[in-house]
């Protein structure tokens, strides 16, 4: 492998900016990388023609110093229900097969006004939720890359980019990302602008970022947050809670090794890690998500589903049609719900303190299981709108383990901080 394609963002925009090496020759080398892994690994929706990437990373180069944006030069994937202009953006479904944006959605304009080289749209499962897309895991391509971030998990884990934005409704940042061995941020409910991207749920729906660093996630914080971007300056937490449930009985052997590799590394840091059990009516958490989900996927997607439903896979058909039968007084419980669950992760955390979870049930499924794996152990942050991290913590039998981290709203910096207490290079 080039060497050039194994950088990360923050040390490729070092690299550039200190005149180490050029944007031409980082994007050919993850143009050769591409080449050599997108036949198996299949990451991309579509992409940049080679030679106008090239031309577009020669732009950066002879752009004057002072204009540099933080992102110069270094080549960014954007998952597929993200809007680009002139690329397909196709929701991962044959009913949107061809659609083109016409205008980059905001979150794009400032990947682009930061210097970025748009290298293309990656692969989505259908509607970021149902029927998985032709992505496999670059470590085992009998393996689920994890869903529905699966194309951007697997580009920037096969080093075909050093970052790519996701989406996280459910699972789909921090699931992908513990599959495919990368760091996957899900940042606080709101941090980034959702225009511009398909909507499942206006109450569950975040954008983040894929990155095979930390020092990367920090960068693609202070690039893309709305608010202030306060990862630029990560400090290691004092505290963390080790939290197993609501549903410790879905913890297979290989997320505990990670649970413990995570926790044996904050300890090392001088970081005090405590067990503790969350109050039992979290083991009602996930259906209080799928009912607000369901409702939303009705309303926002149940059109398509009468003119096309046949195009639709039947788990995506299912989805709408309970959607349709839950009434407004059924979300509006569900959505209070809701709020009880983040009152409650939140009175746990302080500016200090994060919690330690698992990330996945386990190692990555097999592409035949027909899924891309378990959300259950992601949505409950999710739904919350907690900042959290998929961390990599080395390998079982050949496939990748992590763990996520959670911390209080705006408390990604926590979490950054703690990655670097993680990292195992």
């Amino acid at each position: 492998m080039n060497t050039l394609a194994e950088l990360g963002a923050a040390e490729a925009a070092r690299a550039i900016a200190r005149g180490e090496a050029t944007s031409e020759a980082l994007v050919r080398a993850c143009l050769a990388q591409t080449q050599s892994r997108e036949s198996v690994v299949h990451a991309f929706r579509d992409q940049v023609a080679p030679e106008k990437t090239i031309a577009e990373a020669r732009e950066r180069d002879e752009a004057p110093r002072e204009s540099r944006g933080p992102l110069c030069g270094v080549p960014v994937a954007v998952k597929e229900i993200i809007d680009v202009a002139g690329l397909r953006c196709e929701w991962g479904s044959p009913i949107h097969s061809g659609r083109v944006p016409l205008h980059d959605a905001p979150v794009v304009t400032r990947l682009r006004e930061a210097g970025a080289v748009i290298f293309g749209t990656t692969i989505s499962t259908e509607y970021a939720i149902a029927r998985a897309g032709p992505t496999t895991n670059p470590h085992d391509s009998s393996r689920s890359p994890g869903g529905s971030s699966s194309g951007s998990a697997a580009a920037v884990a096969a080093c075909m980019v050093p970052l790519a934005l996701g989406s996280q409704t459910v699972g789909s940042i921090v699931r992908p990302a513990t599959y495919c061995g990368v760091y996957g941020l899900k940042p606080t409910f709101g941090s980034i602008t959702r225009e511009g991207a398909m909507p499942l749920s206006a109450a569950l729906d975040h954008v983040g970022f894929l990155a095979r660093d930390p020092d990367d996630l920090a960068l693609a914080c202070r690039v893309l947050f709305d608010r202030d971007p306060n990862p630029l300056h990560p400090i290691p937490p004092r505290r963390a809670l080790l939290v197993e449930g609501p549903w410790p009985e879905c913890i297979e052997p290989a997320s505990r090794t990670a649970l413990t590799r995570a926790q044996t590394a904050l300890e090392a840091a001088g970081i005090a890690v405590t067990a503790m059990s969350l109050p039992s009516e979290f083991v009602d958490a996930h259906t209080t998500l799928e009912t607000i989900l369901m409702r939303d996927i009705a309303i926002n997607h149940g059109a398509d589903r009468d003119r096309a439903g046949e195009f639709m896979s039947e788990r995506l058909r299912d989805l709408i049609d309970r959607g349709r039968r839950i009434s407004d007084a059924q979300y509006a419980e569900a959505i209070d719900r809701a709020r009880g669950y983040r009152e409650s992760l939140v009175r746990l955390l302080d500016a200090e303190t994060i919690i330690l979870a698992p990330a996945t049930d386990g190692l990555a499924s097999p592409i035949s299981a027909q899924g891309t794996g378990s959300a259950r152990l992601q949505g409950i942050y999710t739904m919350a709108g907690l900042p959290a991290l998929a961390v990599p913590c080395g390998m079982v039998d050949g496939l990748p383990i992590g763990v996520q981290l959670v911390a209080q709203p705006g408390g990604e910096k926590l979490l950054i901080g703690a990655a670097r207490c993680c990292d195992r290079r």
